[in-house]
């Protein structure tokens, strides 16, 4: 009974928190929070069957079935989009809910694990694209079921053939949501051949688990590829930088700072183009920027009345004057846990890597291979992109799963690092995670 009770405290304030962020995106998609980029060609996809197995796009078709089964049932209004980002809501928080349990039992403390809980649930990021339409609302729930699934079939001492065919239909759908998780494809191949390693499995068995694991995703992951390249659209035609034409973002601005970074802590507005010019900003100024902000005024108030079919963009939200002000509060703050996150990373990384090699494997570990192999597919492309900073290939909505790895690493840095040295650090990091919090509700709300 004490120990039930001492899981189900912690518990109570990650559903409050989880349930406070289905209001803000609630409240949000009634005053047009649904609206994001590229809004047209999604709602497009959404309602017209001809266009939701569209390969000519740079979009799997996934997203687009799931919404046009709820169009069929709702119909050409204004309810059905509205329906739709609550929806992504609460299936983001639901997939939340089970990342937080699966993290739970590797934080020494209780304290610094609900400040955790806290941080996630209230990123700005996160939020707005839960509830924007678009495929990526569904990346952080395909994460986390991948997540959860391999973990299972790497725990058990005989994995099973069953284990393995879940994670290959997880996978598959995942890489039909979004090709980006290809990215996980030789990770869990990497993870299986580990796991052969250490349990000695028959060659045939570990075979088995591998085509059950991989050959479904593989599959659609080669098959999108041939499609895509055969039809070579407008839309692909666009994406890659024709020769000859120097990148408005190269390595440079991939891997350190600008001096200009600090004109974005004035947190200016993605849309009135001053944050556009190429090279005057660092990838890292702007991803923090976009984390912690919500820069592309998604939140913020729409100036046209919500008509179903019409053409609606987010340059037509306006944001308050004093909003920007609690922008500006909430990155600079933010500077902390983007710190934290840069340190923890690479620690966390490291030691997943000697986990593996001593047959040791966390967790944490699988979490961030997952994490850093996604990261690395949507930023190592970046230089070979025709207009990066233009067509946002910056923005952290592209990497929200990654994101989740990079904070948890954070966390547990100060977890098993610097609260071990006194006791009032965990106090303290939950007060100023309660700030964050705070100011991103207002800033949201």
């Amino acid at each position: 009974m004490t120990q039930w009770r001492t899981l189900a405290r912690p518990r109570l304030l990650w559903a409050g928190a989880l349930g406070v962020s289905v209001m803000l995106s609630i409240f949000a998609a009634l005053r047009g929070g649904y609206i994001g980029p590229d809004y047209h060609t999604h709602i497009t996809r959404l309602t017209e069957w001809g266009k939701v197995f569209d390969f000519s796009t740079t979009g799997p078709p996934t997203y687009y079935l799931l919404g046009h089964a709820l169009f069929r049932l709702i119909g050409s209004n204004n309810a059905f989009p509205i329906t739709l980002s609550i929806l992504q809501a609460a299936v983001n928080a639901t997939a939340m809910w089970f990342f937080f349990r699966y993290t739970e039992a590797r934080f020494q403390s209780r304290v610094i694990h609900s400040a955790f809980v806290l941080f996630l649930t209230f990123l700005p990021v996160r939020v707005i694209h839960a509830g924007t339409l678009g495929a990526d609302c569904l990346t952080i729930p395909c994460f986390v079921v991948v997540l959860l699934l391999v973990d299972k079939l790497l725990a058990r001492e005989t994995a099973t053939l069953k284990d393995a065919a879940f994670v290959g239909l997880a996978l598959g759908l995942a890489v039909w949501v979004k090709y980006s998780f290809i990215a996980l494809i030789p990770v869990i191949l990497l993870l299986l051949i580990w796991r052969c390693r250490r349990s000695r499995w028959h060659l045939k068995r570990f075979v088995a688990i591998c085509i059950l694991s991989l050959l479904l995703p593989s599959i659609l992951a080669f098959y999108s590829w041939r499609t895509t390249t055969h039809l070579r659209s407008y839309y692909t035609e666009l994406l890659w930088l024709p020769k000859g034409i120097e990148p408005d973002m190269n390595f440079a601005d991939l891997l350190f700072v600008n001096k200009n970074d600090l004109q974005l802590f004035t947190a200016p507005e993605y849309f009135k183009k001053q944050i556009l010019a190429a090279h005057k900003h660092s990838y890292m100024g702007l991803m923090h920027l976009g984390v912690f902000t919500d820069t592309m005024n998604l939140f913020q108030v729409l100036t046209v009345p919500q008509r179903f079919g019409s053409i609606m963009i987010p340059d037509q939200k306006i944001r308050r004057p004093w909003k920007t002000y609690v922008m500006r509060a909430s990155m600079s703050l933010g500077v902390l846990w983007t710190i934290l996150a840069l340190i923890g990373s690479p620690w966390i990384l490291v030691r997943g890597l000697k986990n593996l090699w001593r047959d040791k494997l966390e967790r944490e570990d699988a979490a961030i291979f997952f994490g850093v192999a996604y990261f690395l597919l949507m930023f190592l492309p970046i230089p070979f992109v025709y207009n990066g900073n233009l067509f946002g290939f910056w923005t952290p909505r592209l990497i929200l799963p990654s994101l989740l790895c990079f904070f948890l690493a954070a966390f547990l840095l100060i977890d098993r690092k610097i609260a071990a040295k006194s006791r009032l650090i965990a106090p303290a990091i939950f007060g100023l995670v309660i700030i964050q919090c705070a100011i991103e509700v207002v800033m949201l709300a």
